[in-house]
């Protein structure tokens, strides 16, 4: 099974585009965030029933009322060799008093009861904090909540978007931390599945 991840699409157009020709090469694509307007996402969902997507700080909290089970938020889903898929979306206070934003409080108390284990495949769109989410230097803006939630529960991969200067992955404890490029970069991340095996790498649009 091939999954395409992508984050902070921002509207772009080209990006439908590309989507609209390759989005059979995928079993499932998931979007960490920051889409774009209820327009942009309506027209990113009817290209495939596969695509999912889990809102940002940018998107409103009503917004995944209106693409019913495209909307991966807060749900789980089954995959391949054992594995599942897990969506939390929004983010931590910001400076800019953007409409998705949760406090922390809120963010554990969310996510403490989904079924993240060692078999998930966890993505978010706030970073785990200290982890690929520096701003400037010295200066994190990731969820105190979520890195708390994955030294819990060791999902094997956490997906994230959020900070568009910053992608790569590292392994912290248990888990791999992916953190996607935005989407004006025209890239997103693979995640293959055979078996029980998970294989990541880089994805050009």
């Amino acid at each position: 099974m091939k999954i395409l991840l992508l984050a902070d699409l921002h509207g772009e157009e080209a990006i439908l585009d590309r989507l609209r020709a390759t989005h059979g090469r995928y079993g499932l694509i998931v979007i960490a965030g920051d889409l774009g307007s209820p327009g942009y996402i309506e027209d990113l969902v009817s290209i495939s029933e596969n695509i999912l997507w889990i809102p940002g700080n940018n998107e409103p909290k009503g917004a995944c009322e209106k693409t019913g089970a495209h909307c991966l938020h807060k749900k789980s889903l089954d995959l391949e060799g054992g594995l599942h898929l897990v969506g939390f979306g929004f983010s931590a206070p910001t400076p800019f008093g953007t409409p998705g934003e949760l406090s922390e409080e809120e963010i554990y108390a969310e996510m403490e009861g989904l079924p993240i284990d060692e078999n998930t495949i966890l993505v978010t769109h706030s970073p785990p904090y200290g982890i690929m989410d520096e701003v400037e230097p010295g200066v994190h803006a990731g969820s105190r909540s979520i890195l708390r939630i994955m030294e819990e529960k060791k999902p094997r991969i956490l997906a994230c978007g959020h900070i568009h200067h910053v992608e790569g992955k590292v392994k912290v404890g248990d888990t791999m931390v992916l953190k996607l490029p935005a989407g004006s970069k025209m890239r997103g991340a693979l995640i293959e599945i055979v078996g029980g095996n998970v294989n990541i790498s880089a994805e050009i649009l």
